[in-house]
């Protein structure tokens, strides 16, 4: 039995990236960039106009001045900008040479091929080159994940890949005599499976590669054939079910007998208690209770930081704090207990509303819970405006 203190070390620990490949431009949102990227020229790589108007030199203000051509988007003016001239410029097109000023056309008098320019202008409406970047400059980080903004600087850089960490593979096994899939006829005794649609979808989210998922009856020689048949296969094996003390509880001993190293088997910890982590080779198993509530806490406590380590990124559990928003108690607390809460934002505070919880069975609570405030243990009282950390899940 591991604190949870001990429990994230162990996982930290084990969090070795798992290799990079190259990837091409449309296919890198999720991915975790694996190299740094700087500015290889000055970006923008030219002194463009920020409004449309017309390009002046400011020695020649106020004054008359002739148009003698246009710039636009992909099509510059060619020459230089002698004295009195003007040319007229559109947002985002080269400034000609010559020019220091970008004068708002809403700001002229225009005559034929003539303005006026009135008072000298207070803006230059001008970014310069290399304003946003110089050669050589830090632009992304390795260990970052690739949205829409960063994926958008890389194609403004010209790039077409990116090296990336290469996506996790998971498969997932659970057992349970009593499960039975959505969508069927539920015969007496049997409960329908929570934890295999509730894990697809945060593994969908996660961007990481599903290689399977599989459903085992509670016999050891079923579990030690799975276990054995996907270990090769995943970067992590994760199993539902199979961990407590009663006879139907086969993980350990499928472990034990195929070898695998056992890194810890229970956290002193509610909801989750019989939590395991071993590994074999370069595949980890994480061993989850069968109660769903235990499910999604585990999954946002230890395994979320751990998939992200393993894909690239920093090995962390984004604590934040927030306030009761009225009193807790539940008696005495046996061990650290995470208790599930919705979260508001309310005049500059945070406010944690504790949910109504019966234990890590309780399924409906699930759907209505934000976050997971972090109650110590020994504790059974927690007065309202208290200040507590908590784990956001989003």
């Amino acid at each position: 039995m591991v604190t949870a203190e001990e429990a994230w070390r162990i996982l930290g620990s084990l969090a070795k990236p798992i290799g990079t490949e190259q990837a091409p431009l449309g296919s890198l949102s999720g991915r975790v960039l694996a190299e740094e990227v700087r500015a290889e020229s000055p970006f923008p790589p030219f002194s463009r106009a920020l409004v449309d108007g017309y390009a002046v030199r400011a020695e020649d203000l106020p004054g008359l001045l002739v148009v003698c051509g246009s710039s636009e988007a992909g099509r510059p003016f060619s020459g230089t900008l002698l004295p009195k001239q003007a040319v007229r410029i559109l947002t985002g097109a080269v400034v000609p040479e010559g020019a220091t000023h970008v004068v708002r056309q809403e700001e002229v008098e225009r005559s034929d091929e003539r303005i006026r320019v009135g008072s000298p202008l207070e803006s230059l409406n001008i970014q310069t080159r290399g304003e946003d970047a110089k050669p050589g400059d830090l632009l992304l980080t390795p260990g970052i994940r690739l949205g829409a903004g960063p994926i958008g600087l890389l194609a403004s850089l010209g790039k077409s890949e990116a090296l990336v960490f290469r996506r996790l593979r998971l498969a997932h096994l659970l057992s349970g005599d009593e499960l039975a899939p959505a969508g069927e006829s539920l015969p007496a005794g049997k409960i329908y499976d929570v934890n295999g649609p509730m894990m697809a979808a945060l593994w969908d989210r996660g961007g990481w590669e599903r290689m399977g998922q599989r459903w085992i009856r509670d016999l050891r020689v079923e579990m030690e054939r799975a276990i054995e048949e996907w270990m090769p296969k995943a970067d992590v094996l994760v199993l539902s079910g199979g961990l407590g003390p009663g006879e139907a509880d086969l993980v350990s001993e499928a472990l034990a007998a195929l070898g695998c190293a056992v890194h810890f088997h229970g956290v002193e910890i509610r909801p989750g208690k019989p939590f395991l982590c071993a590994s074999q080779g370069q595949t980890l198993v994480l061993g989850l209770p069968g109660n769903p509530g235990a499910h999604l806490a585990l999954f946002w406590l230890f395994v979320k930081p751990l998939l992200d380590a393993l894909s690239g990124m920093p090995f962390a559990v984004p604590w934040q704090t927030g306030r009761l928003s009225g009193d807790l108690s539940s008696g005495p607390l046996p061990r650290e207990t995470f208790w599930p809460v919705t979260v508001a934002s309310e005049e500059g505070s945070i406010w944690l509303h504790p949910l109504p919880w019966t234990g890590s069975a309780s399924v409906p609570v699930l759907a209505r819970t934000q976050g997971f405030a972090r109650l110590p243990k020994g504790r059974g009282r927690f007065a309202a405006k208290e200040l507590l950390a908590f784990l956001p899940i989003a």
